[in-house]
């Protein structure tokens, strides 16, 4: 389970220094926090279902200045990412194009009626993933890992 805080697409080897000093400068900035899992949603909200998501309540806003604070150092690095707004949440399914309608509205209506029990996480690092698209999915390989700073009422 991962929250996505930049997207860098294609990105050569030679440039994972700078992609961890980045993270590093950026976790830096910010104490681990406490994340809480309050409610199930979708991608895009109407139509034909891509992804199912669960939103992040309690700690999106921590979660959201790591986030700025990884994308402005990959920046100052000049390392290219997808620049669309980070949206708190995790992905828990993707839903192939070729679903068919029948399937497709009931996987509405599931997400749609889906309860969450109390899920809560402690956020005290990030990890850079490698993903490898393949016909089962994709496959994450962690390259890095970098601890968020311990501070009081951690």
């Amino acid at each position: 389970m991962h929250v996505t805080l930049a997207f860098l697409g294609e990105t050569l080897d030679d440039r994972l220094p700078d992609v961890t000093a980045a993270v590093e400068t950026a976790a830096s900035r910010v104490t681990a926090f406490d994340v809480e899992l309050d409610r199930s949603g979708r991608f895009p909200p109407n139509g034909r279902p891509r992804v199912v998501w669960l939103g992040i309540g309690a700690g999106a806003p921590n979660l959201l200045a790591l986030g700025e604070h990884v994308r402005a150092e990959l920046g100052r690095r000049t390392i290219r990412f997808d620049n669309k707004p980070l949206r708190a949440h995790v992905t828990i399914g993707r839903v192939r194009e070729d679903v068919d309608v029948v399937d497709a509205r009931a996987i509405a209506a599931s997400v749609e009626a889906m309860r969450l029990p109390h899920l809560r996480f402690r956020a005290d690092r990030v990890v850079v993933f490698e993903s490898r698209l393949s016909p089962r999915g994709p496959k994450y390989t962690p390259r890095a890992t970098v601890s968020l700073r311990v501070g009081a009422g951690s």
